[in-house]
């Protein structure tokens, strides 16, 4: 009688041999491929595109046993859906947003250690995109891509108006005269639309020197809604709107009417970042769209713009944290970073990779020096606060609100909100 048994075969031909140990094997029930370590990625829902598909791909083949799990979500649920992630303890490993918010929450695990690890060096980033991971003194996160609001402007308008090009706006002051000039009397064209959006309304009052938002070095926050040069940036756009010079904001989202009114002609002006240079730029008549830096303020004096872009996280309780970091520094890689910017408009976060032939590009090249006094909008750390000043803002710049009656009223709720929510 044979005995099966797991020791060794009986010395027979190679090709039994085969078959038996085969049959061994699977009587002696050996243990099958364990599963693949899953590293869940959370995005934004416009970056799931070839760039970030193929740091994807290169990462499982460069980690046999990952694999990665790409979650999306619009990036205007972003925090209160990592908030409920982490509270029920099952958070992903990686999140795009802005690490800063992420970081003051609470949300964010800190990665100060693993940047030291990896020899990373603030030095290599435009300032503003390493605030956009910072908070307090530690770092959060990894910045992703990078922006900054300048001025658009159409050529055939300037001309038209025989104002010189490229245009001389170096003030607020400069920026009026020409809205007067490039304004028709009977409300058919004006110098420029102004979109719904308090992040380009950070960018006037950074162009004046004002800021709504101090963070101390321990992470405590001081709101300055109502500052003066806040107070006089948010007073001037209302004014451009009041005597004729600016179509005031459409509704809840006017930021694709302000580019459909500037395209048109209808307005001969526009502030938007870099996404809307590669769209201008495809446009048949692409060379009438130029770029031009923002005025500083009221002035004229360097001061500063709106930073855009996001950065990467780690949420807290993640349970792959040092992996999570690798593939933040693959996907933020130079090669990736250049793909993002030829394909999807996306500027670095490195300066080394502005030398790259690309950016000889005269439109690039301005949102290059723009972003060397681009700061982001930390305001956002704070939603209750953020809603207040988009309301401050609204009630200004679409209903003819006082300046600084609204901003003071806003600056009120945010100081309320943060005694009583912390963090939200």
């Amino acid at each position: 009688m044979i005995r099966r048994h797991c020791g060794s075969p009986p010395a027979i031909g190679h090709l039994f041999l085969a078959l038996v140990l085969g049959i061994v094997a699977t009587g002696c029930g050996s243990e099958p491929p364990p599963a693949p370590t899953a590293l869940r990625v959370l995005m934004t829902d416009d970056w799931a595109t070839p760039p970030f598909l193929s740091a994807v791909r290169e990462f499982e083949g460069s980690h046999p046993g990952v694999r990665i799990e790409i979650e999306k979500l619009p990036i205007r649920h972003m925090g209160e859906t990592v908030r409920a992630q982490v509270a029920e303890g099952n958070p992903p490993d990686v999140v795009q947003w802005h690490a800063f918010a992420a970081g003051a929450q609470g949300l964010a695990e800190p990665l100060d250690d693993l940047w030291q690890s990896y020899d990373i060096q603030a030095s290599e980033y435009f300032p503003g995109a390493v605030e956009d991971v910072t908070w307090g003194s530690h770092l959060y996160g990894v910045p992703l891509d990078t922006n900054a609001l300048t001025l658009f402007y159409r050529v055939d308008s300037l001309r038209s108006a025989n104002l010189p090009i490229p245009p001389q706006i170096h003030s607020f002051d400069d920026l009026e005269r020409y809205a007067k000039a490039l304004s028709k009397t009977d409300g058919t064209q004006k110098a420029m639309a102004l979109p719904n959006s308090y992040w380009q309304a950070y960018g006037w009052i950074r162009a004046n020197g004002g800021e709504v938002l101090e963070v101390a070095d321990d992470g405590a926050p001081r709101f300055t809604f109502d500052s003066p040069p806040v107070v006089e940036a948010v007073a001037f756009l209302s004014s451009l709107v009041r005597n004729g010079y600016a179509f005031p904001p459409a509704g809840a989202d006017s930021g694709n009417d302000a580019l459909s009114l500037f395209r048109a002609g209808t307005a001969a002006m526009h502030t938007s970042g870099s996404w809307d240079l590669a769209t201008l730029q495809k446009d048949p008549t692409g060379d009438n769209y130029r770029v031009t830096l923002m005025p500083n303020g009221v002035t004229g004096q360097t001061k500063g713009t709106a930073m855009g872009g996001s950065s990467l996280f780690v949420p807290k309780g993640a349970k792959h944290r040092v992996l999570a970091f690798e593939f933040m520094q693959l996907l933020t890689n130079d090669h990736y970073a250049l793909r993002l910017a030829k394909e999807e408009g996306r500027l670095p976060v490195r300066t080394r990779v502005f030398s790259d032939p690309y950016f000889q590009d005269p439109g690039l090249q301005v949102f290059l020096e723009q972003l060397k006094t681009a700061h982001p909008l930390l305001v956002d750390a704070f939603p209750l606060a953020a809603k207040a000043l988009d309301k401050a803002l609204n009630e200004v710049l679409f209903r003819g609100a006082d300046a600084a009656t609204s901003l003071k009223e806003a600056q009120k709720v945010a100081e309320s909100s943060l005694r009583s929510s912390p963090g939200t």
